[in-house]
């Protein structure tokens, strides 16, 4: 039953030795279970933040991404604007250009405006003063006043040279047509069917083949057409000159009688 006295220093030793071991074991069991709970929370926690790690990259690559849209949309519209702009600014040249040429058109219109207001107001005081000479003695007495100016119509007959010299010692000449429109001639003048002398061309003489001579040939009206005739020959004439303003005044409006 009981050890020998030698073998009990090594069996105490022994238990000494187990009993060592034992709490060693059970301090490397507990040591390795708490690291390998630390791992296992350090790998929880690893995978917690990986996670999130993970939806914050997401979460910035759909804001990049969306950044990059907002981008593509704001370069989109930037030149939109810029177009926009530049046909602005060319629709604008435009404008400024139509409206130099309205306003030049209408400095032109005015001042055209202002040439027929200035011809309008003769014109009113030229019918005026024609107005007040219809029932006074502006012509002189065998003479007619017709479309502003006084004609005398000759019943003898004269050569044309004979027939201006006449009109220049009433002061007149012969009838220059103007810009009156040859049925702008007097009615009476029109149905007569005669020749008068006017004045406003005289041709250079013509070589004919039936004779040696030249004869120069000068105005005429005939049944209200301008037409040529030989200057030699014995026709009845027209002489114009300008009514006599003076006379009307006069006649309308006479001085009050002095005393």
């Amino acid at each position: 039953g009981s050890w020998p006295r030698r073998w009990r220093v090594p069996a105490g030793l022994l238990a000494a030795s187990l009993l060592l071991l034992l709490v060693a074991t059970i301090a490397l069991g507990a040591c390795y279970w708490q690291v390998t709970r630390r791992l296992q929370d350090t790998s929880r926690e690893h995978t917690a933040e990986q996670g999130r790690l993970s939806q914050e990259v997401s979460a910035r690559e759909q804001s990049l991404e969306q950044t990059r849209l907002e981008l593509a949309w704001a370069r989109a519209e930037l030149q939109r604007a810029w177009w926009e702009g530049n046909g602005s600014q060319l629709a604008l040249e435009s404008l400024n250009a139509e409206l130099r040429r309205v306003k030049g058109a209408l400095g032109q219109m005015e001042k055209e405006m202002k040439e027929v207001q200035g011809k309008l107001n003769n014109s009113e005081s030229t019918v005026s003063s024609l107005r007040a000479c219809v029932n006074t003695d502006c012509c002189p007495s065998g003479w007619v006043l017709y479309r502003s100016k006084c004609l005398f119509i000759s019943l003898e007959t004269k050569k044309w040279q004979d027939s201006q010299d006449y009109c220049t010692r009433k002061s007149a000449q012969l009838l220059v047509l103007g810009d009156w429109s040859e049925w702008t001639l007097p009615h009476f003048v029109q149905a007569s069917g005669a020749k008068y002398w006017i004045g406003g061309m005289v041709m250079a003489p013509l070589m004919y083949s039936f004779s040696s001579r030249k004869y120069p040939l000068c105005a005429v009206t005939l049944s209200g057409r301008i037409n040529t005739y030989y200057c030699y020959k014995y026709l009845p004439w027209i002489c114009e000159k300008p009514p006599d303003m003076s006379s009307p005044s006069k006649t309308l409006f006479p001085l009050p009688a002095k005393g």
